[in-house]
């Protein structure tokens, strides 16, 4: 798994019948600073858009792991199925699996050296 970066925009329009889409309000997100430069400078020339704010947001992708590294599958029952849990950081955050047959934590994505990890227990 991998966290990926991407651009959500809020486009708003002063009434549904001057948007292309005939709505006030219309919400994209997209893969590029490039398709979220193209959505900008298009709301910039409408003279009916009267805002159109965007902010990152960051996903994560990838599917997660089905085994432990020892080979112990995660499929099944509650007896291999992986204690998960959800470690806070400033990247977004790490998910944690912890094998039942064995001793290993796997943690996706993997801490890099910018991350700063912080444990939530009660």
């Amino acid at each position: 798994m991998e966290w990926r970066t991407r651009w959500q925009i809020t486009i708003r329009w002063d009434r549904a019948e001057n948007s292309p889409a005939g709505v006030t309000v219309l919400e994209r997100v997209v893969d590029s600073t490039a398709e979220l430069r193209r959505l900008v400078d298009r709301a910039r020339a409408d003279p009916h858009v009267v805002a159109f704010p965007y902010r990152r947001v960051r996903e994560l992708v990838g599917g997660e792991p089905d085994v432990c590294l020892y080979g112990h599958g995660y499929a099944g029952g509650s007896a291999t199925r992986p204690v998960r849990d959800w470690l806070p950081c400033s990247c977004g955050g790490h998910l944690v699996l912890r094998c039942r047959m064995c001793p290993d934590v796997r943690v996706d994505p993997i801490i890099s050296t910018d991350c700063n990890p912080c444990r939530t227990d009660s």
